[in-house]
């Protein structure tokens, strides 16, 4: 019974780094020639959508409620195509290039792990889950942190004046 412990420690350990691994390989896929439209469309977009978020925390800081909502709305209205399409794009090529290891598991593993295809599967997709969490939780937090910097700096400048 602890054989088998092991060997499933080791197996999620390895799936992790696999895990890794080809996210930075889709990385440099991303950034060949394939796929420079679309990385440059996408950078384009992303610039942008900074552009917004920074007039929108100047609008907080000035309190000015109609410009912020009027920011907000054109990141929204810019944002969901924007991380619709990058998610789908990104999901898609990275499921992709972890196939082999999948398969790969599924015929070399099967009678070691029970289901190494369904784990590998379910590590990736929580993986992925979890980074997509934290980055909207690190975003959301360097908004709030941004607009009291702001906010501050907007306060200095007027006792300046």
């Amino acid at each position: 019974m602890l054989e088998l412990n092991i060997n499933y420690i080791i197996f999620f350990i390895v799936t992790f780094a696999v895990i890794l691994l080809v996210e930075r390989l889709e990385e440099k896929v991303l950034r060949t020639v394939f796929f420079r439209s679309y990385t440059e469309e996408m950078e384009r977009a992303e610039r942008e959508l900074n552009e917004y978020y920074i007039y929108s925390i100047l609008a907080i800081a000035l309190k000015d409620k109609e410009a912020y909502e009027g920011y907000q709305s054109l990141m929204s209205e810019k944002y969901w195509p924007f991380f619709f399409r990058r998610l789908m794009l990104n999901t898609s090529l990275y499921f992709l290039l972890l196939a082999p290891y999948m398969l790969l598991a599924h015929y070399v593993l099967g009678g070691i792990i029970q289901n190494p295809f369904s784990w590998v599967l379910f590590l990736a997709i929580f993986y992925f889950t979890a980074r997509l969490g934290f980055g909207f939780i690190k975003d959301a937090v360097d908004a709030w942190k941004e607009a009291k910097k702001a906010e501050k700096r907007l306060e200095n400048l007027s006792e300046q004046c």
